[in-house]
């Protein structure tokens, strides 16, 4: 009797000590994130111009790359999914824009001119398993999809694709207190082409000639590709 006692006493510990580690990562959640993004792509312009008696095609390729700050919010929610396992489901927003103003100074175009380039409204949805290492500390990975929403001002321009694309991370989260956590993490996306698109009516083929040459401009990242490390302060509910 005494061993049975003292094996119950032991059982209910354990598990009173695997309810509080579950609790510390289960439930809702709010974080705000900080990171430094770093974006590579295989960028690429290709001109082709056409007219009376005059035709032409020029491109030129080269590799593009870039670091940026982000801050993003995130929600989620985490539930028990086995001993020592949670799965969050959730999402990030990043109220941030990039902008990239250029001016375009070819001069077979009569409407050559100053584009905007602007990103924003990137968001991400995800699916977080996370797993206890102590109590108060868990590693975790996590699948996502992202999108930003991609816009091209200026004259004769069509809207280029929105970013699209799929990544992952791995990281660490540790609680401070019992609600209150830090998170750090290193992200991976790869993103589908995004091209745009420039069609303007230049000057003619030649001095003194009345033909006007159709000029099409198109500019293309190759799959852009975006490593981050992230930090976020989170609290739970």
């Amino acid at each position: 009797m005494k061993k049975i006692l003292s094996t119950t006493a032991i059982a209910g510990s354990l598990c009173l000590l695997g309810t509080s580690a579950f609790a510390q990562f289960s439930g809702p959640y709010i974080g705000i994130s900080g990171s430094i993004a770093g974006v590579a792509t295989e960028g690429s312009k290709t001109t082709s111009t056409g007219g009376v008696g005059n035709t032409r095609a020029n491109s030129g390729t080269g590799p593009v790359g870039a670091i940026s700050p982000l801050a993003a919010i995130d929600l989620g929610y985490s539930i028990g999914a086995g001993k020592g396992t949670t799965v969050a489901i959730g999402a990030t927003y990043s109220p941030m824009k990039a902008e990239l103003n250029a001016k375009d100074n070819d001069t077979s175009a009569n409407t050559a001119g100053t584009r905007n380039l602007e990103v924003k409204d990137l968001y991400t949805v995800y699916i977080q398993p996370t797993f206890e290492i102590t109590k108060d500390a868990a590693f975790f990975i996590k699948g996502f999809y992202s999108k930003a929403d991609v816009s091209l001002t200026g004259t004769a321009v069509s809207k280029p694709n929105d970013l699209e694309g799929y990544g992952a991370s791995v990281g660490l989260r540790v609680m401070l207190t019992k609600d209150a956590f830090v998170q750090v993490e290193a992200a991976y996306t790869q993103f589908d082409t995004v091209q745009a698109r420039v069609a303007e009516i230049g000057a003619g083929a030649a001095a003194g000639s009345p033909a006007k040459t159709a000029v099409t401009r198109t500019y293309t990242a190759n799959d852009p590709e975006v490593a981050e490390g992230r930090i976020t302060l989170g609290f739970k509910f």
